[in-house]
Formats: C-alpha cells, sequence, structure tokens
C-alpha cells in the first residue's frame, strides 16, 4: 500500500493522538479531584445544600452583606482567627467534632445543631421533603465529646416567637417567622446568649471556650433564610458573634473532605516537576518514534549462502545431538595438515615420521608431542575436555607455524 492509499493523513493522525492524550489527562485530573468539587445538592443540611434545611442561603447572605465566605474542606484552613460555623448531622461520628474543635486553633466557632429528619424528593434531588424531627439524642450527639452535659428539649409551637436577649443587645424583644417545632437547649455546661420568649435558650456558649451551640437551625438555613424577619435575625446573631470579616463554613464533618488520593500527589508539589518531565520524556519517545532518522535498514536472507553457512548448519547438528566431543580426531588431523604446509615438511614423510618431525620444528620448552595431544582430543568425553584438548593444539600448531 503506498502513502496515497492510506485512509488516514498525517494531520488526522496527529489530532487523534492530541486529543486522546489530551482526554487521558483530563480523565487522570478528573479521578483525581472530582471528589473534592462536588456540588453538594444532595438535600443535606450543610453549606452546600440548597435545600431548605441546607444553609447556601447563608453563605449568599454572608457575601451580600459586604463579608467573606469561606468554605473549608481541608484542615489547612480549620486553623484559623474566623468563626467557623460547623453543621454536624444527626447520628453522625462524635469524635468528629471533637477532633475539629482541637485543629480549630483560634477564633469562635458557631455549631448549628441538626433538627430535622429529611430524604431528596425523586424528582429534584437537591430538594428535601421533611419526614418528622430526629430525636433529640441523636441532634445533640456531636456535642458528647465536648459538652456532655447539654441536652435539647422539642417542643410544638404554633404562632410567630420572639426572641430576648441574654447577652446580645442588638435582639431585643425579636420576632422570628413562623415554627411549627421548637427546639431549645437544656442541662449544664453553657452560659445563654438567646432566650425564646418562654425563657428557653436558643443560644448558648460552652463555658470556658468561644463554642457557641444554635440549638434553632431554622433561625440560619434556607428554611429561615425565606423570611425576611427571620433572616433579619439571624444576621444579627451571626454579625454580634463574629470577631473579623470572614466567615467560614466547615465541610470536613459532612464528608466533603478532600481525600487523601496518591494520584493526586502527581499533580501537586513537589511531585509535579517529576511528573512534567515524565510528560516531556514520553512526547519526545512518541516523537523519536513517529518520524524516521535515515534510510530504513536492508533486511538480508533468512538463511545465509556459502560455506559458513553449511559449517553453521553442521555444528548446530553436532551441539543439538550432543556429539561435540567425537569431532576431536578430525580436528587433530587438519591441525597436523595446517601445521606441515606452513613448515613446508618435506612431502615423502607420513604418520609418525611426520608427526616426530613437526614436533621438533619449532619446538618450545615444555610442548607436549603431538601424539599425546591428539589422544587427549581423540578420547575427550564432554564439550569442556575437547576444548582444552583444542586449545593445546592451537598452540603447538602457533608454535611451530609462528
Amino acid at each position: 500500500m503506498s502513502a496515497s492509499d492510506t485512509p488516514f493523513s498525517t494531520r488526522a493522525v496527529a489530532m487523534i493522538v492530541v486529543a486522546g492524550v489530551v482526554a487521558f489527562a483530563a480523565f487522570l485530573l478528573l479521578i483525581a479531584f472530582a471528589p473534592d468539587f462536588r456540588s453538594g445538592h444532595d438535600a443535606r443540611a450543610h453549606a452546600l445544600s440548597t435545600s431548605g434545611t441546607g444553609y447556601a442561603g447563608l453563605v449568599r447572605l454572608t457575601d451580600a452583606m459586604g463579608s467573606h465566605s469561606l468554605i473549608v474542606r481541608d484542615d489547612q484552613h480549620i486553623c484559623t482567627a474566623t468563626m467557623l460555623v460547623v453543621t454536624p448531622e444527626a447520628y453522625g461520628d462524635p469524635a468528629a467534632l471533637s477532633r475539629l474543635v482541637d485543629r480549630h486553633c483560634r477564633g469562635a466557632m458557631l455549631i448549628m445543631l441538626p433538627k430535622w429528619r429529611t430524604q431528596p424528593l425523586r424528582e429534584h434531588s437537591s430538594w428535601a421533603q421533611t419526614i418528622g424531627m430526629d430525636s433529640p439524642a441523636a441532634n445533640v450527639m456531636a456535642l458528647r465529646k465536648i459538652a456532655p452535659a447539654i441536652a435539647l428539649e422539642q417542643t410544638p409551637f404554633a404562632g410567630t416567637p420572639r426572641l430576648w436577649p441574654a447577652d446580645i443587645p442588638r435582639l431585643a424583644r425579636a420576632r422570628i417567622g413562623p415554627q411549627k417545632e421548637q427546639q431549645r437547649l437544656t442541662g449544664s455546661g453553657f452560659t445563654p446568649l438567646l432566650l425564646d420568649r418562654d425563657g428557653r435558650v436558643v443560644l448558648g456558649r460552652i463555658m470556658g471556650t468561644r463554642i457557641y451551640v444554635l440549638a434553632e437551625p431554622d433561625l440560619l438555613n434556607n428554611q429561615g433564610m425565606a423570611d425576611p424577619w427571620t433572616a433579619r435575625q439571624g444576621w444579627q446573631v451571626v454579625d454580634d458573634l463574629m470577631t473579623s470579616n470572614e466567615l467560614a463554613f466547615d465541610l470536613t464533618t459532612n464528608g466533603f473532605g478532600q481525600q487523601k488520593s496518591p494520584l493526586q500527589l502527581l499533580f501537586k508539589p513537589p511531585f509535579l516537576p517529576v511528573t512534567l518531565c515524565i510528560a516531556a520524556a514520553g512526547l519526545l519517545a512518541g516523537l523519536h518514534g513517529a518520524f524516521r532518522f535515515g534510510a530504513p535498514a536492508g533486511q538480508g536472507r533468512a538463511i545465509a549462502l556459502g560455506k559458513r553457512t553449511l559449517v553453521d548448519n553442521a555444528a548446530q547438528l553436532f551441539r543439538a545431538a550432543r556429539k561435540e566431543h567425537r569431532v576431536g580426531a578430525a580436528y587433530a588431523a587438519l591441525t597436523r595438515d595446517l601445521t606441515a604446509q606452513a613448515t613446508a615438511a618435506p612431502a615423502r614423510l607420513s604418520g609418525e615420521a611426520l608427526d616426530h618431525y613437526l614436533d621438533h620444528a619449532g619446538r618450545h620448552a615444555g610442548d607436549e608431542p603431538y601424539a599425546t595431544l591428539a589422544w587427549h582430543a581423540e578420547t575427550a568425553e564432554d564439550r569442556d575436555q575437547l576444548l582444552g584438548a583444542a586449545r593445546a593444539l592451537y598452540r603447538w600448531r602457533r608454535n611451530r607455524t609462528r
């Protein structure tokens, strides 16, 4: 087939190869980093959720009010001086919040306890359908490690509740949107900061710490942000607790932390230069294989012609039959004939007379007689003995023809 008969042009093949390389690199990047950039629209209660129980509205409100929102997915940004908003889930790992408190070196922490049991809608996976309220024991489970004496109380309520300040002056007699059920703090080990009109604690601070616990998540979740009055009062609570112009939202306790993937090490310092060098080496190797350098080497015959080929074939047959040692006598006779020819031995000599003549021609000290060397070659029993006898015969011949 000639070059003009190929189904693809050089340009088309190059484009296919480049597209394949780019697609493979993109595939590796997606495998490595896709889990860290999930949308979070899963109808759960966290900062990425747009459902009624989520807190995406609070994130948008933070930016709209001139503050800066920070979504925290790894331990690097946990140790920060800003206030960290944590949204633990019911029936979660109680030790997860304790580890988070240990890693949060400075600044305040606002823990918004869970309240509702939900499930995503089949038609809209980012929407939540409320099934009921989780049990108080499950909702307060996250606090067991850091504040074991805190408990929750759930009571039905119909109407418009009002918040009374215990330590937040700007919320004097502030009303919030209607709520069907309320969740309040009980027990001990905390300082009340915000009360409802019945004197029950909505917001408290764990004693000896800068950790705040909000028992009523409907004050700040998307359901609460939908009501103007509730959104205003909820933001006043957050703004009063903030120590800087930045509000961080933790996602590690909700399962959105960055995964420790070995594949990510290939695309991050200090291993990124090594990856680039390997990619460049692969590119150069591909270019080297794509273009021919010099004329193509000619192909010889599979079976060469001539006497040497016959000798090689005969030698291979002897080797295959394991009969190399049987050629010792022939080699000894050939050595004698070549030596006689090289030394111009008299033609009338033969047999033992020729052997005696050659032994004395160019004799060296320590040389064995030809008859002894020939006997060793004839009686060799394996290849190693034959090689030893052949070397001795070669030295004998070289000493006389030098």
